[in-house]
C-alpha cells in the first residue's frame, strides 16, 4: 500500500485563477486577508491527531503575515515554496518565472531559517508548454516540484505523465493523483474534486489509488471558510470555487480519520 502526503497551498480566496480577472494582483491589498480563518482550522485539526504536512506557502501570505511561516515550523510542518504572487506559468516567461521564485524564496527562507526543498507552481501550471520551469527549480536548488496533474483540465495537466515520484531534468517530480476507473483518468487529489465528490466516494478512490502507490492530496485555507466573501463569476468558475464549501469541514476531518498522512518530501526515499 502507497503512503499519503497532505500537501496545503497557503493562498487567501482573492488569489486563486478564478479570481484574476475580478481581482487582480494590484488590488490584493484591497481585500479582505482571511487566510487564517481556514489555516487555523487545518492547523488545529492535524495537531489533534499528531499529524504533521506540508505547506507550499505564497511569498505574498508570507510577506502580509510572518507569523505563518514561523508557526507552521514550530509546529514540524515541511515549508514549501508557492511562488510570490501566484502567477500561473502560462502567464509568464522564463525570466518572469524565475523572479517570482526567487522573490518568494528570499522570502520563504529568510522567515522558516531553512532550506526551501519542495514547489508548487500556481494552479498546476507545468504542462508540456512549461516544462522548462523544472530546469529552472533545479537551478535554484530545489529537491522536488508536486505541480503536474496527470489528467486533461482545461488549465493543467500532462495526462501521460507517470503517477508516481519521477526523476526528471535533474529534479523530483511527485505529481498529483489520479486513478483509472472504467477506462478514464479521475483525479482524486483534492481540491474542488473533494468538495465535489461525495465522502464515501472519495474514500473508495484514495483506497484505490493507495494501492497503486503512494497519493499526494492538495487544500487551499479558503476551502474551509465557507462565509468567505462571494464574487460574481462565470457559472463555470463559480462552481468551480465555491461548491461544497459548506460541507468541507467535516469531510475533511473524515478523511484525517481514515487516512494518516505525511508531508511531501517524506515520499522520496
Amino acid at each position: 500500500m502507497g503512503e499519503i502526503a497532505l500537501s496545503i497551498d497557503v493562498e487567501d480566496w482573492f488569489c486563486v485563477r478564478n479570481m484574476g480577472q475580478k481581482i487582480p494582483f494590484k488590488e490584493w491589498n484591497q481585500c479582505e486577508f482571511r487566510v487564517r480563518k481556514g489555516l487555523d482550522f487545518i492547523l488545529e485539526e492535524l495537531s489533534q491527531r499528531n499529524l504533521r504536512a506540508t505547506f507550499f506557502v505564497l511569498g505574498w501570505v508570507a510577506e502580509r503575515s510572518p507569523q505563518i511561516v514561523r508557526e507552521l515550523k514550530s509546529a514540524g510542518h515541511e515549508i514549501g515554496s508557492h511562488g510570490y504572487n501566484h502567477q500561473p506559468l502560462d502567464l509568464t516567461d522564463p525570466v518572469g518565472f524565475k523572479k517570482d521564485v526567487e522573490q518568494s524564496l528570499a522570502i520563504l527562507s529568510s522567515q522558516a531559517e531553512l532550506p526551501i526543498e519542495g514547489y508548487r507552481a500556481p494552479s498546476f501550471s507545468i504542462t508540456r508548454d512549461t516544462y522548462w520551469a523544472l530546469g529552472i527549480l533545479r537551478d535554484l536548488g530545489f529537491r522536488y516540484d508536486s505541480s503536474i496533474y496527470p489528467v486533461r483540465h482545461p488549465d493543467y495537466g500532462i495526462p501521460d505523465f507517470p503517477t508516481s515520484p519521477t526523476q526528471t531534468e535533474g529534479i523530483w517530480e511527485v505529481p498529483m493523483s489520479r486513478v483509472n476507473l472504467f477506462g478514464m483518468r479521475v483525479p482524486v487529489s483534492g481540491g474542488g474534486y473533494f468538495r465535489l465528490y461525495p465522502y464515501s466516494l472519495t474514500r473508495s478512490l484514495l483506497k484505490k489509488a493507495q494501492r497503486d502507490g503512494d497519493v499526494v492530496l492538495y487544500f487551499h485555507p479558503w476551502e474551509f471558510d465557507e462565509n468567505q466573501p462571494r464574487v460574481s463569476l462565470p457559472p463555470l468558475k463559480k462552481f468551480r470555487h465555491y461548491v461544497g464549501l459548506e460541507k468541507n469541514r467535516e469531510k475533511f476531518r473524515r478523511l484525517l480519520d481514515d487516512f494518516p498522512v505525511k508531508p511531501v518530501r517524506e515520499l522520496l526515499h
